[in-house]
């Protein structure tokens, strides 16, 4: 029986809204922790807490869809998601950063191969089907992760003391009509399969591009949340969710761009646009002004969401097949969420042990050690 044309996007609207979750609350990070006196190690964990969940319960959220169905888990997500931004417009605070962010981390890992097949399945199927689905979510889930933050900055320059900003409000809005029109969609698996459990693989001769992906979801993670900590600390409140917001929008729109590039050549390429990008932002957080800061950040973007994240994750798609392929492209995001929740945290509480110039500076020092030992392993593997 055919399906409404609406299903496929409407699943895509849905996947959006657990995407701006994570990243509505991007711009208030230093906010929080400055108000209340918390340093950059406790934002960088409570930020750390999405990463830790997502590894922690891929193995059991990746069959799900296959076991209870796609709408469920959608549901889910979505669900987890409004609940996200409920907690934080309650109770604005660090610990509450930590709790929002295991509900985000669970509503992302609900909605990520859920979305997928529901909505390949209710495109029609087959190829033509799955590639329409495919671009669909891919543009929901860039769009979001784009978006969320520049609209809460854009509310916090228009409303500078109304906390929370009214996009919280308009996110749960979102997601209250999302549920009732999601869950009028048929569900399209037909049999349930067997086992709760599918571990993560890691195919032959792509460790290399994978471990890539350390330093370069690292890096991101880091402005995200040391770099914020220690502008919000230093009085520049809004500096930090400007570069950041500015990361996220220039990276999303190079991951667009950037095409045809080889994988391995696309990591090496990666990882020296990402190891100036970091060289600049760190600076600018140190002393030098907006305009290495913005510009790093931006640069920052570009090396890993266009070019180190893509590279790697074309690697192991391409290394495996069939269901490998589905446990492939697992292990690569628990490598990816590892290195984007381990490494800001240890940034974090460098910066609180040492302060932000000799933590920032001993930071890229070992970046630089990284990205050589990586360039060098991707072209013996090449």
């Amino acid at each position: 029986m055919p399906h409404p044309r609406h299903a496929a996007p409407l699943v895509g609207l849905a996947v959006g809204a657990v995407g701006l979750a994570t990243t509505i609350p991007l711009p208030l990070y230093g906010e929080l922790a400055a108000r209340g006196g918390y340093g950059a190690g406790a934002l960088a964990l409570a930020f750390a807490c999405y990463a830790a969940t997502v590894i922690l319960t891929a193995p059991l959220l990746g069959p799900l869809p296959d076991r209870i169905g796609r709408r469920p888990c959608v549901l889910l997500g979505v669900a987890l998601a409004a609940l996200s931004s409920l907690i934080l417009s309650l109770v604005p605070s660090i610990p509450a950063l930590a709790l929002a962010r295991v509900a985000q981390g669970l509503g992302m890992g609900c909605v990520a191969g859920a979305a997928a097949a529901w909505g390949a399945e209710l495109a029609g199927g087959g190829p033509e089907g799955g590639r329409r689905a495919a671009g669909t979510i891919a543009l929901a889930t860039i769009g979001s992760f784009g978006a969320g933050g520049i609209l809460t900055l854009a509310a916090i320059l228009i409303w500078p003391g109304l906390r929370p900003p009214p996009t919280f409000a308009l996110h749960l809005v979102l997601c209250a009509l999302l549920l009732p029109l999601v869950a009028r969609l048929p569900e399209t698996l037909a049999a349930p399969q067997r086992g709760w459990l599918r571990r993560p693989a890691f195919p032959r001769g792509t460790w290399a591009t994978t471990c890539a992906i350390l330093p370069g979801w690292g890096v991101t993670g880091t402005v995200l949340t040391a770099v914020q900590s220690a502008l919000a600390a230093g009085g520049g409140r809004l500096a930090g969710p400007f570069a950041a917001c500015g990361m996220m929008l220039v990276g999303v729109m190079a991951q667009r761009a950037v095409r045809d590039v080889a994988p391995r050549r696309a990591v090496r390429l990666g990882l020296g646009i990402l190891l100036a990008g970091a060289g600049l932002t760190f600076l600018g957080t140190t002393g030098w002004g907006m305009g290495p800061l913005l510009l790093g950040g931006a640069v920052v973007g570009i090396g890993s969401y266009g070019f180190v994240y893509p590279g790697g994750l074309a690697a192991v798609a391409e290394a495996a097949s069939g269901e490998g392929r589905a446990r492939a492209v697992a292990g690569y995001f628990v490598v990816a969420h590892l290195g984007f929740g381990a490494v800001p945290l240890l940034v974090g509480l460098a910066i609180d042990a040492w302060g932000a110039g000799p933590a920032l500076a001993g930071s890229w020092v070992v970046l630089l050690a990284a990205c050589a030992a990586l360039w060098v392993a991707t072209a013996r593997n090449g």
